[in-house]
């Protein structure tokens, strides 16, 4: 099971989307493992708390230093040794925004050890939405034997917005992509406006599940995030 909590913020993505890059003051690098904890640090701040999937349920509890150890978990396992990440510093050396991304396993019907042995109940509940929306996407095998990048997380420093970084960053991905063969890159989006960046860079939808069709055994649904994200829409690009 691979991970893919592919958001932002309302002002990250509004300003990404409809601001002019200016002359760059930061750099781009590849995150290597020697990052983890600065990039983790990073995440917590800006990214954790903010996604709407995670806010909606109050996946991080109170305090400033709090965090869920499962999304932590989830995010190292996956995409921070991969050498398939980015992210964006500042020429002081500080980091300012961070592209999380692997590449697309072949999906499965089973449920991941990960979902079988996660404590965190709340953190199980996402992670089975994607599982269910991975399979959805799959459903006609249409990307078997293709290598897929998958843009997993996009998160820019509040300091920082306005500036281009995140769609500078998923240009890079894409043109790194493209370099080490992959054939299509693909976001599955939680945030109306993480969908809203990714349409402006070309990709188009390939699936759709409006939150409020997504319920439990009761009917309710599972996720209700606050306006406007009305659904996990899943974007394709081809490279």
């Amino acid at each position: 099971m691979k991970s893919r909590l592919e958001s932002s913020t309302e002002s990250e993505l509004a300003d990404s989307a409809n601001d002019e890059r200016t002359d760059m003051d930061y750099h781009m690098q590849v995150v290597t493992k020697d990052d983890k904890a600065r990039v983790l640090q990073f995440l917590r701040r800006f990214f954790f708390r903010d996604e709407p999937l995670n806010q909606c349920i109050e996946l991080i509890p109170e305090g400033e230093d709090s965090t869920c150890i499962e999304l932590e978990q989830y995010c190292s396992k996956s995409s921070l040794e991969n050498n398939l990440s980015l992210m964006a510093v500042s020429t002081s050396g500080a980091i300012v925004g961070v592209l999380l991304n692997g590449k697309v396993e072949p999906p499965s019907d089973e449920d991941s050890e990960f979902i079988t042995t996660c404590k965190n109940p709340k953190f199980r509940k996402i992670v089975r939405l994607l599982k269910y929306v991975d399979r959805n996407v799959n459903h006609n095998e249409k990307f078997q034997g293709l290598n897929v990048l998958e843009i997993r997380i996009i998160s820019v420093d509040s300091n920082w917005r306005g500036k281009g970084i995140a769609r500078a960053l998923i240009e890079k991905a894409l043109e790194i992509a493209k370099e080490k063969g992959f054939h299509f890159a693909r976001a599955d989006c939680s945030s109306y406006f993480s969908g809203k960046l990714c349409s402006r860079l070309g990709f188009e939808p390939i699936y759709k599940l409006k939150y409020a069709d997504y319920v439990d055994d009761d009917g309710n649904p599972v996720f209700s995030p606050a306006f406007p994200h009305k659904a996990m829409v899943s974007y394709i690009k081809k490279l």
